[in-house]
């Protein structure tokens, strides 16, 4: 699938009844009192064009390419299906290589109020604190990229079909919206530290060291008794704190890394799906088959076509 060309949200109703003022980030803005929706447009190429928000924010793309210019960071290509996470008041400086009048750049800024940020944070502190993190839950504190999982992307998707519907009720709707997507997205930033930061962090903290040895033993089976063990936690709480911190459940993170591995030895070896199947920890090759189908939207085969140049 062509990324760059392929939109993860639909925008028809706002591009239905916007104004087109400026060929450079064309901005439509949707407000509620906790959140403030802002749909951009750009119709020509430009260069370190500045943005920046009084509140987090979180920016994902629609259509097009950017390039993104941050605070202590590498330039980056930024491409739809994919997000970052931006602090109040930072900078942002914006290319458009490629935008022209047929084919606009388009990308939509999620500005969420302050408040309503620790509301759902202290929320999760009292209810859900992390293991062995005296930190706590955060978001909007530095950047931070991420690719949208199906979740993240049909609730941005929500989010846009309510602060673009005219109903009487959308403080109320999207409210509940915003909570969830803080949410995920504070689990999907705290799983890809944990997993990230290396040797270190799985020293002193057990989740890590959890998901570091579910990826050095995917070729066998694993089990949660096994696991809850290595955290030295017992089973249900283990299960529980997992599933709160990670955003899943202990198997379906094990099969979304075995999958991620079949997907690395698809790319970049001829060996058989059989060979494959069994490396990832799958002794059914039909339920590899069909669990990699559900996950990447085609089979092995395919998948592995796609790919090889």
């Amino acid at each position: 699938m062509n990324r760059l060309q392929s939109s993860p949200f639909d925008i028809n109703r706002h591009l239905s009844s916007r104004r087109l003022e400026q060929e450079v980030e064309n901005r439509t803005a949707y407000t509620i009192d906790a959140a403030e929706l802002n749909i951009y447009e750009t119709h020509h190429v430009a260069e370190k064009v500045e943005l920046t928000f009084t509140s987090p924010v979180l920016a994902s793309m629609i259509r097009g390419k950017k390039v993104m210019h941050l605070a202590d960071a590498p330039a980056f290509d930024f491409l739809p299906g994919e997000s970052v996470i931006v602090p109040s008041q930072e900078l942002m400086r914006i290319d458009f290589p490629d935008a022209h009048l047929q084919n606009p750049t388009q990308c939509l800024a999620l500005a969420i109020d302050a408040d309503k940020v620790k509301q759902v944070t202290d929320l999760l502190n009292e209810r859900a604190p992390l293991v062995d993190n005296e930190q706590g839950w955060q978001f909007g504190q530095t950047n931070y990229f991420l690719t949208n999982d199906e979740p993240i992307n049909q609730l941005i998707s929500r989010l846009i079909y309510i602060f673009t519907e005219n109903n009487k009720a959308k403080d109320v709707f999207a409210n509940l919206v915003l909570q969830e997507l803080v949410v995920r997205l504070m689990q999907t930033q705290a799983r890809t530290l944990l997993l990230t930061q290396g040797a270190g962090t799985a020293s002193v903290n057990r989740l890590a060291h959890v998901a570091q040895y579910i990826n050095r033993h995917l070729s066998r089976s694993l089990h949660i008794r096994e696991l809850a063990n290595e955290a030295c936690m017992s089973e249900p709480n283990f299960y529980r704190t997992f599933k709160q911190t990670f955003g899943l459940t202990p198997v379906d993170y094990i099969n979304q890394q075995r999958i991620s591995l079949a997907s690395k030895l698809l790319r970049t070896t001829n060996r058989c799906l059989a060979d494959i199947s069994l490396e990832c920890g799958f002794n059914n090759l039909t339920y590899f088959m069909k669990l990699f189908r559900r996950e990447k939207g085609l089979s092995p085969a395919q998948f592995r076509r796609q790919v090889t140049p």
